[in-house]
């Protein structure tokens, strides 16, 4: 039984880091990808914003496609409408660990002496959930505020 907790939390620590270093992989040529998809947007940029832009850096006052270009498209949209006008938020969600674990009682078979015999152990596996790690509200197309999750 130990054995095969410590087997499948390798496993899983593995996964994590393939899926860590897949990612980090991914993130600066992402960002060229989308560049090399919008070229001209992006060439009308000046010299100074197209390297912040490059670096991964968005201000407030630049506009939707600076963002796209950095963070690609939101998880979700919302539009809001106050006494300044119309606001849009672009949400972005990660897929990480839920701070509750899935307690469960999961049942195991062993074949001890050419018999059966059944056991129980508590499954402490985390949950998986998704998490707003970035949020970025746009007034009249123009970046007004962001936030992040820490």
């Amino acid at each position: 039984m130990r054995f095969c907790l410590k087997m499948k939390m390798s496993f899983l620590g593995a996964m994590a880091l393939m899926i860590a270093l897949g990612c980090a992989g991914c993130a600066a040529e992402t960002v060229a990808a989308r560049i090399a998809s919008r070229q001209e947007t992006f060439d009308a940029y000046d010299v100074d914003t197209k390297a912040r832009l490059q670096r991964g850096q968005i201000r407030i006052g630049d506009d939707t496609d600076a963002v796209w270009f950095v963070y690609g498209s939101p998880t979700q949209k919302i539009r809001r409408t106050d006494a300044n006008g119309l606001t849009e938020v672009w949400i972005y969600k990660i897929l990480g660990y839920s701070d509750r674990l899935n307690h469960a009682v999961r049942p195991v078979y062993q074949d001890v002496g050419g018999r059966l015999r059944g056991s129980y152990y508590i499954d402490d596996t985390p949950e998986y959930e998704w998490k707003e790690v970035l949020r970025i509200e746009f007034a009249k197309g123009r970046v007004s505020a962001v936030q992040f999750s820490e």
